[in-house]
């Protein structure tokens, strides 16, 4: 059984939020809410890579409501669901720590957000969250024995509307999941490939 409980709110105001929402809110949160959805044109670093710059630029220029997100008992979750493209949803990072192995490209990018939803919450296809990435053989995920990469070495961190994931690999590089088998691909390239489809209005 999976459970997922979802609290919209439209034209989000801090001080009319109940205190269950108002709670889970952090500080990057608050003022992203008070400013509009062009506090996300500003929080691009100088590391940080093209696509995402240009997604936070998107997001600038349009409206947003929020979502608040439980799976399975977690607590809830913010996301700001903007209005292009399949509406699109981020959540601002948390402060749990990431893994000691998650790879400088990716750590860049989870600086700046710290989920990404590719549409509805029903629906594959984003950034998992930088704080519940698990190696693939931790997973319900079927593997061809006969793969050549090790599942315990490959964590899964962004998935397709497909279905299907892209990991990178604790000893260097990466690969895409596909249909239980394995393909090794730069994921830094990847990253970027699946993110400016999107800003195509297509999917990889």
């Amino acid at each position: 059984m999976y459970i997922i409980r979802q609290v919209t709110v439209h034209e989000p105001d801090v001080d009319q939020l109940p205190d269950d929402l108002l709670s889970v809110l952090n500080s990057q949160d608050i003022k992203a809410i008070q400013t509009g959805p062009e506090y996300f044109g500003s929080l691009a670093r100088d590391d940080s890579p093209d696509w995402l710059k240009s997604i936070l630029t998107q997001c600038a220029e349009d409206g947003f409501h929020l979502e608040f997100i439980s799976q399975d008992g977690e607590p809830l979750r913010p996301y700001f669901r903007f209005e292009w493209g399949g509406n699109p949803a981020i959540s601002l990072p948390r402060q749990a720590q990431l893994r000691e192995d998650v790879p400088d490209f990716l750590r860049a990018v989870y600086a700046v957000i710290g989920a990404f939803n590719e549409n509805g919450f029903d629906y594959a296809g984003g950034l998992f969250s930088g704080h519940s990435l698990d190696p693939v053989s931790e997973t319900n995920i079927w593997v061809d024995p006969e793969n050549t990469v090790d599942p315990s070495t490959a964590i899964p961190f962004l998935e397709t509307f497909s279905g299907s994931q892209l990991c990178y690999l604790t000893g260097g590089g990466g690969a895409w999941l596909e249909s239980g088998k394995f393909r090794t691909v730069d994921p830094e390239a990847e990253m970027a490939r699946y993110f400016n489809a999107l800003l195509e209005g297509t999917r990889i």
